[in-house]
This record gives C-alpha cells, structure tokens and sequence, in this order.
C-alpha cells in the first residue's frame, strides 16, 4: 500500500480540498494511505479529520521557506512516505527544496488552475518543476498553458477531476425553494463559486440586468425567472451592492457558503458559469451530473466538457451579455434542446469524469513514479 503524503497550505473549502477528498474516499485504506501536512487550519479542516487521515500541523511561510522543507524531509522519514502530492506553488517549492536535506521522496504536483504567472514566477518553475516526477493538468488546457510557460511537455499528464456519481443521486425536495421564498413555478437559475475576480460575478450579473430590461422591453412570453448564487469570497458584498444597484435583488438570491450544493442543484432549473478563467469547470460537473443544462463561458478548459460545438451544454464568450441571455431565453423555450442537454451532459459525466477514472488514472501515476524510485 502506497503512504502519500498530500501537502496544502490551507484547509478550505474549494475545489482542491474536493479533490483530495474525492481521492481519499476512492483510494484510502484501499490501495493507498493518505496523509495530509497543513499549515493554516480552515473550514474544510474537520472534513479531512472526519475522512479518518492523520493530519500534521507544519507552518509554511512561504514557498522559500528552508525550516519547513526540512520539516518535511524529517517527516518522510518518520512516516515511510512513498510520494509528496502537492496542490499549490507554495507547497510545490517546499517539497522540491526539501531534497536539499537529502529527501528522496518523488514530488507529484497537480496543477488545478489558469495562472497569469509573472515573469519570475514562469522563470522559477521552469527551474523547479524539472525535479517534479510528474506534474497533473486537470484539463488539456492547463497542459497547453503550462507548456506555454517552459515546462517540459512529457513531465504533464492530463488527467480530468471526477465527480462521484452516487453521491449526486436521489430525487429533489423543494425545502431549498421555501428557504428562499422562491415558488415552485420560477424558472430557477443556479451558480456556484467562489467571489472573487476570476469568477466573472460581475458578468453575470449585468447579464442578469440586461436579460430583465429585455424581458420587459420585448413582453417576452418567458416565466418568471429567479437566480440562486452559491459562495463565499472577498467580492460577495460588493456583488451585493451591485445587485442592488442593477435593481435585481429581488431576483437574486446570494446564499453564502453551503454544504447543502446537491439539494440546492436539484432546486434549479439551469445552471451558468460565469468564470473569466476556468481549469476545467468542477461546478459544471455537478451541475451535470444533477441532470441540469448548462450555459458556460468559453474560458479554458470548459470547452473540453461542453465540446467546441456545444454538444452537451452552450458555450457563451465571457463578457457578451447579448449572447448569455440568448443562449437563457433558447434554453426556456426550446425543451427539445433543453431535454438533450439533460441527458448527454449526464451521460457524459458517467462516461469521462466520473471519480472512477479520475482515482485509477492517479493511482497509475503514483504506482509509475514509485516504481522508477
């Protein structure tokens, strides 16, 4: 049984601490034991400590910092470890210095965003990622933008997060839209992601202004339309003031953080992502995955779900509001695209990004790099 040590400076609640808990439920105590080194407790902490993984406390100032890299050698040694799994640059760093303190532990980093690096940064990780065994893209995307920034080609592997099909099973109740006071006949859009600058808030809330002005502009035949934002981040108030400057508050609902995402999926009607940047898209999944239709931005790897041609969902550019409420008002009115969508994009999920693969494919990869160790 392989020890993997997964490194994260930060316990939350995103997407990476979802996918290393999505590993830990298929792989731990099965073909794998996990552990994971943390600096900053965070929400997401007690979820980690309730998946039964010994969690050890080790401060990370910085990605240069030497009196945890060798920390982290000292631990290796102490608890067998058979490879580091890193999620972020700083954690990334650390591992790589701690072969300095004579670590020979194989450091597998997997890379699960679209960063505009700065020049020193794309110039370091050029220069550390050569001691990496191997790097994860969670999208052909990222693969494509790390080669762009000098890393070697054959040190990527693409392998797509995986959504856990079970989990996202079971009929909907409608205790979500009496919590919001939203009735049962609304046409119920949902979001759900981080506020912050990426996330293309701001975007999507003008379009909802502007699909409102058009609405009553044109006596549109639609029904009446309400929207669910799901997240927490640094932009949340200010996306709230801006709501109410658009004069859309009454239509949108902003919930904060939840961990009740499935039964708020199973609320809605349609799902959006709005994102100026998107790795792949893990919300897209879900979305799909709870048989809802999706209308996503063209910002990175979402085409590698949605397909260039909008296959299995409508791809919008980040930033035509003219063509997100197009793209809105189709999906209303036309049920036979809306009926296909629901459909495929499930079948979709369960045919290339189901947790399955996702577990096998990363397992291949530690079994790999160990064996040249």
């Amino acid at each position: 049984m392989l020890k993997v040590l997964h490194l994260l400076y930060f316990t939350g609640t995103g997407g990476t601490e979802s996918y290393i808990n999505s590993l830990i439920k298929k792989l731990h105590k099965n073909r794998c034991e996990f552990y994971l080194a943390y600096s900053k407790e965070g929400p997401g902490h007690s979820l980690f400590k309730d998946m039964g993984i010994q969690l050890i406390q080790m401060d990370m100032k910085s990605p240069y910092d030497l009196k945890a890299a060798y920390r982290l050698s000292k631990l290796c040694k102490e608890l067998s470890i058979d490879i580091i799994h890193t999620h972020f640059l700083r954690e990334n760093y650390i591992s790589i210095f701690s072969k300095i303190f004579g670590n020979k532990v194989p450091v597998i980093n997997t890379c699960h965003m679209l960063y505009d690096n700065s020049k020193t940064v794309i110039t370091m990780n050029k220069i550390l990622t050569r001691h990496n065994s191997k790097i994860i893209a969670v999208s052909n995307a990222v693969k494509e933008h790390l080669i762009s920034e000098g890393i070697e080609p054959k040190k990527i592997q693409v392998v797509y997060n995986g959504i856990d099909i079970d989990y996202w099973e079971g009929e909907k109740d409608n205790n979500i839209r009496k919590e919001f006071n939203i009735a049962d006949d609304a046409f119920l859009i949902g979001s759900v992601s981080r506020f912050s600058q990426e996330k293309g808030h701001t975007f999507f809330l003008e379009a909802i202004a502007y699909l409102k002005n058009l609405i009553k502009a044109n006596n549109l035949s639609v029904p009446d339309i309400k929207y669910i934002l799901v997240g927490r981040g640094s932009l949340l108030e200010q996306c709230k003031s801006l709501a109410a400057d658009l004069g859309i508050s009454d239509d949108v609902v902003f919930t904060g953080y939840r961990t009740d995402i499935k039964s708020i999926l199973k609320n809605c009607d349609l799902f959006v992502c709005h994102s100026k940047s998107e790795a792949l898209g893990i919300s897209i999944l879900e979305a799909m995955t709870c048989g809802l239709p999706v209308i996503a931005t063209d910002s990175g790897g979402t085409r590698e779900i949605i397909g260039k041609n909008n296959d299995f969902g409508m791809l919008v550019n980040y930033g035509d509001k003219e063509g997100l409420t197009d793209a809105i008002i189709k999906l209303i009115q036309d049920k036979e695209l809306y009926n296909k969508y629901q459909k495929e994009g499930r079948n979709l999920v369960v045919e290339k990004f189901n947790l399955d693969i996702t577990s096998n494919q990363t397992y291949t990869i530690y079994s790999s790099v160990n064996s040249q160790y």
